[in-house]
């Protein structure tokens, strides 16, 4: 199928390659009701720019323990650049007891098919 679910990321020991999702694509009801945590590393952000109405919390060591400190009686929408790590850190969010989705093909479908224009400094 399409490589780009795990271009640009090595596989771990055992690990196979990750089947398109069947979820939903981000609709622009959904970005109106959520809060858009994104888990891009810091020089992403500053290459591509940040999401409105999103905090950016890396998925590196440590993500987890920031997960903690977020309100959980809103709703969150989980990107990354291209939707490869979202799924594994929507399952971490829910672990903590927030109320996460998957935001399916990352930063780039929120900008290029959506047009969400990106805040850049």
């Amino acid at each position: 199928m399409f490589d780009f679910f795990t271009k640009g990321r090595k596989l771990k020991l055992g690990e196979e390659k990750r089947a398109p999702s069947a979820d939903t694509f981000p609709t622009y009801d959904l970005l109106k009701e959520i809060v858009i945590l994104d888990i891009r590393d810091e020089e992403e952000v500053k290459e591509y720019g940040k999401m409105p109405n999103s905090i950016n919390i890396p998925f590196h060591p440590g993500f987890t323990e920031s997960l903690m400190r977020l309100d959980k009686n809103k709703k969150y929408g989980i990107m990354d650049l291209r939707g490869v790590y979202i799924q594994e850190a929507v399952e971490i969010a829910k672990e903590v007891g927030l109320d996460a989705v998957e935001l399916r093909g990352g930063f780039f479908y929120l900008t290029e098919v959506m047009n969400i224009k990106p805040i850049r400094n």
